[in-house]
């Protein structure tokens, strides 16, 4: 009997180890919540995740001393995937100076999370076909027309406000998938951020895509959601701020063709 009572204890003893450095592993890493972006959080043809905002993670887990992980989300469910512990952080172009409509209620950003210094300038911008471009001169012309916007995104935001009644927002989990609905003239133009439609307008299969120059919306700031009251937020400013100071912020934006976008602000 004494001999099962310690075979039983020592079982009991190592599924408790077992658990235990289980429990240190997931404190050790940062789950950032990303959605394809080109150039920025994107998979090469062998399923790793390369990109600005991949790499600036991962820089940032190396002085943290946390392993980073992607983890693919729908943007609409963003503050959902934080809140739950699903993700630690939202980290994919994610615009500081904007709100979101919940419950539908308005309400900034910063007062859904904490957010890190900013590091980079965007702005949305709108697409359109271009045998179509003629049609978009003002802003006044996107009234009543159908939007493809990413779902809870600063360009679902704006989007809703321009169409007005009459016209129809068509929202998706990612803004990549946008450019495909106005290619196939199922929405009439895209609200996305400058940074990714400057990578994929006139590109391979979105030749006939260009962006409306005379419609000029205002300037945004990317910086990195975390749960309100969250320790990492120091943690990850002060790794910021250490990777502007060093240079290697600099050397990824270049990498990455961001080098003119690139804009730490330390408040």
């Amino acid at each position: 009997m004494k001999k099962i009572i310690s075979a039983v204890l020592v079982l009991l003893m190592a599924v408790g180890m077992t658990l235990a450095f289980s429990g240190c592993a997931q404190d050790d890493t940062l789950v950032c919540g990303v959605t394809i972006f080109d150039n920025m959080n994107e998979k090469d043809e062998n399923g790793n995740w390369t990109g600005f905002e991949t790499e600036f993670a991962q820089e940032v887990g190396k002085i943290i001393g946390m392993k980073v992980e992607f983890q693919e989300i729908d943007w609409g469910q963003k503050y959902t995937e934080l809140n739950s512990g699903k993700i630690d952080c939202i980290w994919n172009g994610f615009t500081a100076n904007s709100s979101d409509k919940i419950n539908g209620e308005v309400i900034e950003r910063k007062d859904l999370v904490d957010f890190s210094y900013s590091y980079m300038l965007n702005q949305q911008c709108i697409v359109v076909k271009k045998d179509r471009l003629a049609e978009f001169t003002d802003e006044a012309a996107l009234a009543g027309k159908s939007a493809a916007v990413e779902s809870g995104s600063a360009g679902a935001a704006y989007a809703e406000g321009a169409v007005g009644k009459d016209g129809k927002l068509n929202e998706f989990a990612a803004q990549i998938n946008t450019f495909l609905e106005v290619n196939s003239g199922n929405s009439d133009f895209a609200v996305v951020d400058i940074l990714l439609a400057q990578n994929v307008c006139g590109k391979g299969d979105y030749q006939d895509l260009v962006m409306v120059d005379s419609i000029e919306l205002a300037a945004e700031y990317y910086a990195i959601g975390f749960k309100k009251g969250s320790e990492l937020t120091a943690k990850v400013n002060a790794a910021i701020k250490q990777l502007d100071e060093n240079g290697k912020l600099m050397e990824l934006a270049e990498k990455y063709g961001f080098e003119n976008t690139l804009k730490v602000t330390y408040d």
